[in-house]
C-alpha cells in the first residue's frame, strides 16, 4: 500500500516557510571550506619540482570541487516564505527575491537531466523573467501545490493540472 501524502492547505497560517535543514547546509559549506583550506595546504607545503604530476593536480581538484561546492550551497534556493500577498525566495549569497502571486505568469516542473521548477514572472517595469531551480527542495509537491492556489492566474500545463488535482484530492483527504 502506497504511503500517502500529506499535502497541507497553508492559507490559514501564512506566513510558513519551507527550507533546507541549516545545520545540514552549513556544515556542508564548512566541509567544503576545509577542503579547499587543506588542499591549499598542501600545495604549499608539499608539491615541490620533483613532485609527481599526479600529486600536483589532485590537490587542484580537490580545491576546484570544493569552491564549486560552496558557490552552488550559497546561491542556490535556500528559503520559499508564503507571505499574505506575495512569495519571498530567500537565498545566501544572493539578495532575497520577492514575487507578488498577481506577477507570476506561469508555474511548470521541466525535466533536464533533473527537475527543475520553472516560474515565470513579471517585475514592477513590466519585464517578463524565468526563474528555474531544482525541484529538489524540501516539501516540493505542497510548495507547488500552494503556490498554484496562492496565482490563481498562473497558466499551469495540463500535465501539471493533473498533478495538482491529485494533490487537492490528497490534501481535501487529510481534512
Amino acid at each position: 500500500m502506497q504511503k500517502p501524502l500529506k499535502i497541507n492547505y497553508i492559507q490559514d497560517s501564512i506566513p510558513v516557510v519551507y527550507r533546507y535543514n541549516q545545520i545540514v547546509k552549513w556544515f556542508v559549506i564548512l566541509l567544503s571550506f576545509l577542503m579547499v583550506v587543506y588542499s591549499l595546504y598542501f600545495m604549499l607545503n608539499f608539491v615541490h619540482a620533483e613532485t609527481p604530476i599526479f600529486f600536483k593536480l589532485m590537490p587542484l581538484f580537490i580545491c576546484f570541487m570544493g569552491l564549486e561546492s560552496i558557490l552552488r550551497k550559497v546561491t542556490s534556493l535556500n528559503s520559499v516564505t508564503f507571505m499574505p500577498d506575495h512569495l519571498r525566495l530567500g537565498y545566501i549569497a544572493k539578495p532575497k527575491l520577492i514575487l507578488p502571486y498577481d506577477s507570476i505568469r506561469s508555474i511548470d516542473l521541466v525535466k533536464k537531466i533533473t527537475i527543475y521548477i520553472t516560474l515565470s514572472y513579471q517585475d514592477e517595469k513590466g519585464v517578463e523573467h524565468k526563474l528555474r531551480t531544482p525541484a529538489s527542495f524540501p516539501h516540493t509537491l505542497e510548495i507547488i501545490f500552494n503556490l498554484a492556489e496562492m496565482a490563481k492566474q498562473a497558466y499551469i500545463p495540463e500535465k501539471m493540472q493533473g498533478v495538482l488535482d491529485y494533490l487537492k484530492a490528497s490534501a481535501d483527504n487529510e481534512l
